[in-house]
């Protein structure tokens, strides 16, 4: 069940306020701004620390900035960081490193936590950790370096913080389905503590899928 208050599931856009630059436009798998905006006022108030471990092209860590949120992030890709630290006033917040390996990395406890993996397919060989870089150890142990950064992040999460995961199921091409959301709930659950999903209907959305899930944790 969702944690008593929350909405079990809402409507949101999935149109980005901000254009990225050429270089990166045809890799754009950002979440809006419009989500942030509601998870940050659902979750936390103005000056409370906010942690994206897959910090992407920065949109947590920008509209944290926008409201008076202190917000840090994790970035494997240096093209991606460097362009996340451009767009900020605390470009000190971006870290670059590898998020497998979150004890490496100083970054302040935590109050609320938001962010959206990197996907795989159970027939994907990519490692997504190192942003499809390199050849990862299949799905189970995608699921497995999942557990191991979040079993990480509980360690620096305050009391009564709370972690949201925003994940898809994913339809492919050949007909076949990875219930990656939950299949990651699942695996999520073995480490913290699951207090329920939101169900997100977007205007529009990809992977097969008009809707995602935000799964909420606990420590």
């Amino acid at each position: 069940m969702v944690a008593k208050g929350l909405k079990s599931h809402i409507s949101l856009s999935n149109v980005h306020k901000t254009s990225l630059p050429a270089e990166f436009q045809t890799d754009d798998v950002r979440y809006s701004e419009e989500f942030v905006e509601y998870f940050l006022s659902v979750f936390t108030k103005k000056g409370d620390l906010v942690f994206d471990p897959f910090m992407g092209f920065g949109t947590t860590l920008v509209v944290c900035e926008a409201m008076d949120r202190i917000g840090y992030g994790v970035e494997y890709d240096p093209g991606r960081c460097a362009y996340v630290q451009s767009q900020l006033k605390h470009p000190e917040r971006a870290l670059l490193g590898d998020s497998t390996k979150l004890e490496q990395l100083r970054f302040p406890d935590f109050d609320f936590s938001l962010t959206s993996p990197p996907y795989m397919g159970k027939h994907h060989s990519e490692n997504p950790f190192t942003a499809y870089s390199t050849e990862g150890g299949g799905y189970n142990q995608y699921l497995k370096d999942i557990q191991g950064i979040y079993s990480q992040m509980k360690t620096r999460m305050k009391p009564g913080a709370h972690a949201v995961v925003e994940v898809s199921n994913l339809k492919h091409e050949d007909g076949s389905i990875t219930t990656l959301a939950w299949d990651m709930a699942t695996a999520l659950s073995e480490v913290m503590r699951f207090q329920g999903e939101i169900v997100v209907n977007w205007n529009e959305y990809g992977y097969g899928y008009q809707h995602s899930y935000c799964l909420v944790f606990t420590a």
